[in-house]
């Protein structure tokens, strides 16, 4: 019995005596891994805030078809707004001329009074460092295909493809009008879809 005993006691102080150091050294190699992560942090944290981006820090963030973000970052500050439908045009410029840019995006998506899945125009500006939508606007005068914002000698523009009867196209010419986009002109009648983007690059 005694020399059960013993034995017993001197295999465990051989085991202890393993385990002990170990124990020791996982503590040590689990608290400096917390510390490296810590600083990591924290510098990656730095480098984020130090960052300065372009056309008012706006971009388009896409998740997948069907769901894109208008991505606003400032130095101190980054926003974003949902769009949930497929998007097939995003530009960036001074639609309303105040002198901040705007991000005009192409979404397709139905209306309230439209249940068309259709080509439409968001339109988003940088309220003190947050996107705030300007215009949802849910159609132009015609079928939208696609469009594009320029400067001309007489402002701010949004030009349009847009759809005619019997398979024709429209160019037309649109401006920033108060709490919208008012339509300025026609550019071209008629034509077809090759004129019309031709039109539209011009």
């Amino acid at each position: 019995m005694l020399n059960l005993f013993t034995t017993n006691v001197i295999k465990f102080s051989v085991e202890g005596s393993i385990l002990i150091p170990l124990i020791i050294h996982l503590k040590t190699v689990i608290y400096i891994s917390l510390i490296m992560w810590l600083i990591t942090t924290a510098c990656d944290r730095n480098n984020e805030q130090s960052i300065k981006v372009d056309n008012n820090g706006f971009s388009i963030e896409k998740e997948n078809d069907s769901l894109s973000f208008v991505v606003l970052k400032t130095d101190s500050l980054i926003d974003k707004w949902e769009l949930p439908y497929p998007v097939y045009q995003f530009q960036i410029g001074d639609i309303d001329e105040d002198g901040s840019e705007d991000v005009i995006v192409g979404v397709v998506k139905a209306t309230r009074f439209d249940s068309t899945l259709s080509n439409r125009i968001f339109i988003f500006k940088n309220y003190k460092g947050y996107v705030r939508p300007m215009w949802l606007g849910s159609k132009l005068s015609k079928p939208l295909v696609d469009f594009r914002f320029c400067i001309t000698e007489n402002g701010s523009r949004i030009k349009s493809i847009e759809k005619e009867k019997e398979g024709k196209y429209l160019v037309a010419e649109y401006k920033w009008w108060k709490f919208g986009l008012e339509f300025v002109q026609y550019i071209g009648r008629e034509l077809s879809i090759e004129e019309a983007k031709n039109k539209l690059k011009e």
